[in-house]
């Protein structure tokens, strides 16, 4: 633990010693080609060092190193009318090894994450339908997202419409198909070997979502749908998942020196299968819950300092010998702004938690912020299995508390605009169905023209 927090130090005191950058425009691709109005080209790249020691995932080994690499070139047209997006991806890895933690979520090398085209209409083109493969953010990011923080990028082909409502806020709808990362073996990812990706029909999801800023005085209301609808075929083995996931979401303004409110209720009902196996022909019915609540403080002080209490809750299986499914299925949702970074890191997911949290962030400099976060963990059904490491005592009688873990992260726009460095660690130390205290470290840099 001691090495993590060292190199935290140092990083914070370079931060704080090198001068800042003068205040000048940021480098962009689109300036230095001259291209034509309304035509921009983006290149990012981001590589990440990961070290875990003592992961609580079962088969892994006892100390692992990982660097993640992500380029990503964007190209599109915004015309007044008329848009279009190519965006092209390559994801890979180096230093992994046999017994490392390695799946599709760190490697999907030279593939076409965006390819689309859209037009704007109605009154002020409020309206925008767009057709073809494209990536979003929706509502918390809880249950669909671009993925920021993990290594490769889920996307979806299929149409997707907005409409502003000249209120700031929007409704969105759309109906996909989940583009499948491949390849998905073992040895192709060691190689970060290369395989196109492809969508089926045996798995389409259907979304809608309303932001409504004036729906409640004072507050700002989300409500959504979506429908995760899957089947086998000959080309793809799925878990039979026919999922209706309903919810709300309101948030209370922020203002300076006062409380506010986050709260966020799902539902989930249908059913699915215990498994992807092509034997598994037991269907299920499914009920899922999840209840999100945050009460933070922002501070009036130069540092935007910032206090949150969080607690999460996301149902589980009570008995997993039953005909009946009660765990939380988070869709295409991520972790990693709730949970800690998902890595070699990734015990923890949506699904049979509860968790209450303290988070505490700031601003130390313009170009300088830092986050803590502090969480305590619970099986919500103590003979359901943990997270993502599929650790479970089918009895229960190992209990249901899993641990507590301390989360820490630095950020340093070095070059605002064109060069970021982050750093993050994290320290579980895990109770009862393991008892590794797992200590993971991070640091990369990202580019961006």
């Amino acid at each position: 633990m001691s090495t993590q927090l060292a190199l935290l130090a140092i990083m914070l005191g370079i931060a704080f010693t090198v001068p800042a950058a003068a205040q000048q425009e940021a480098f962009r691709l689109t300036d230095a080609l001259q291209l034509s109005e309304g035509y921009s080209l983006a290149l990012t790249h981001r590589s990440r060092f990961e070290n875990i020691v003592d992961n609580v995932q079962p088969g892994t080994s006892k100390n692992d190193q990982l660097l993640a690499q992500r380029t990503l070139l964007d190209f599109r047209f915004q015309g007044e009318r008329f848009t279009s997006q190519l965006e092209l991806a390559d994801m890979r890895q180096s230093m992994a090894d046999n017994d490392s933690v390695i799946s599709t979520a760190t490697v999907n090398s030279a593939d076409i994450l965006q390819a689309n085209f859209g037009i704007r209409f109605g009154s002020e083109n409020r309206h925008w339908l767009r057709l073809g493969r494209f990536t979003e953010d929706w509502g918390s990011r809880r249950l669909m997202a671009r993925l920021r923080f993990r290594n490769t990028i889920n996307s979806w082909d299929g149409l997707v419409w907005h409409q502003n409502l000249g209120n700031g806020g929007q409704i969105r709808a759309m109906a996909t198909q989940v583009v499948q990362q491949r390849p998905s073996d073992r040895q192709s990812l060691l190689d970060n070997s290369h395989q196109s990706e492809r969508s089926f029909n045996a798995q389409r999801f259907y979304g809608l979502h309303a932001d409504l800023p004036e729906l409640i005085t004072n507050w700002r209301s989300e409500v959504f749908l979506f429908l995760l609808r899957e089947k086998d075929t000959a080309d793809l083995q799925t878990a039979n998942r026919r999922l209706n996931t309903a919810g709300f979401r309101l948030q209370s303004p922020r203002p300076h020196g006062q409380w506010d409110l986050e709260i966020e209720t799902i539902l989930q009902q249908g059913h699915r299968r215990s498994s992807s196996s092509p034997a598994d022909h037991i269907d299920l019915r499914h009920q899922g819950f999840f209840q999100y609540l945050g009460l933070g403080y922002s501070f009036d002080n130069p540092l935007n300092l910032r206090l949150q209490l969080e607690f999460d809750y996301a149902s589980g299986d009570s008995d997993p010998l039953d005909s009946e499914s009660g765990r939380f299925d988070s869709l295409f949702g991520p972790t990693t702004f709730e949970f800690g970074v998902v890595g070699l890191y990734n015990p923890f997911n949506r699904s049979n938690l509860i968790s209450p949290a303290l988070r505490l962030s700031a601003d130390l400099s313009p170009s300088v912020d830092i986050l803590a976060i502090y969480r305590h963990f619970w099986l919500a059904q103590a003979r359901d299995s943990w997270g993502r490491t599929g650790l479970r005592d089918i009895t229960g009688e190992s209990g249901d508390y899993l641990g507590q873990h301390l989360e820490l992260r630095l950020r340093w726009d070095v070059v605002p605009g064109n060069v970021a460095m982050e750093s993050g660690a994290i320290f579980l130390a895990a109770e009862n169905l393991s008892n590794n205290n797992s200590e993971y470290f991070y640091t990369g840099i990202t580019l961006t023209f």
